[in-house]
């Protein structure tokens, strides 16, 4: 996937090279509880020697704003709903009484 800025400047890597076969993968989440972007990254530096290593990065303000618009668009692309909608039904599935099974 191509970046809009430079990954190895940003999380300490070397992996935009022609010199090796490592990669990044990224993942953000989402706070369905406080409706928001959690603040921190979890990136794993895949080396082609088989070795992963995390990393986690820390997103300020600006970066979270950003990374919402981007995981809401996402989510509406994939799921036809925006995120507010699955947050509004995790909420009322939450708010349902537990089942239980008696045998």
């Amino acid at each position: 996937m191509e970046t809009n800025f430079n990954v190895d400047e940003v999380f300490g890597t070397d992996v935009v090279t022609a010199e090796n076969d490592d990669f990044l993968n990224v993942y953000a989440d989402y706070d369905l509880e406080e409706n928001c972007v959690c603040d921190t990254l979890t990136v794993i530096l895949n080396c082609a020697n088989g070795e992963q290593l995390d990393y986690k990065y820390r997103l300020n303000t600006e970066e979270q704003a950003v990374m919402a618009r981007k995981m809401d668009a996402y989510y509406m692309e994939q799921f036809g709903e925006s995120l507010s909608d699955c947050r509004k039904q995790y909420l009322e599935e939450d708010a349902q009484p537990s089942q239980n099974l008696s045998l």
